[in-house]
């Protein structure tokens, strides 16, 4: 996976992501590598389907706090809004989230 290559595609600030792991390339390949799985999006989705705030809100969180911990500060933003939006904003919210996420593993895939 050649992250820097694909940073800016992904909204990934290679310099901040770098620094989190104290240089270590491979440490944030492998958190990379496992983020689909990490970010749990299925039973966010799912919670938004259903209405259910309380879990809408751990989703969410889960996604921002993932993200923030390699850099992608534009998918973190994206969680960090719907973590706190309320009724009716929650959907435009999650699918702007949905997309910035389904960019983002499709690029992690592909590479």
């Amino acid at each position: 996976m050649n992250i820097k290559a694909i940073a800016d595609k992904i909204g990934l600030d290679w310099e901040e992501a770098l620094e989190y792991y104290g240089g270590d390339i491979a440490m944030l390949k492998e958190r990379l590598a496992s983020f689909e799985a990490d970010t749990s999006f299925p039973e966010l989705k799912k919670a938004v389907e259903e209405k259910d705030e309380e879990r809408i809100v751990k989703g969410a969180h889960r996604i921002k706090k993932a993200s923030e911990k390699v850099g992608l500060n534009t998918l973190a933003k994206i969680a960090g809004e719907l973590e706190e939006a309320k009724g009716l904003k929650e959907m435009p919210i999650f699918l702007e989230l949905e997309a910035e996420y389904q960019k983002v593993v499709k690029a992690l895939k592909e590479n």
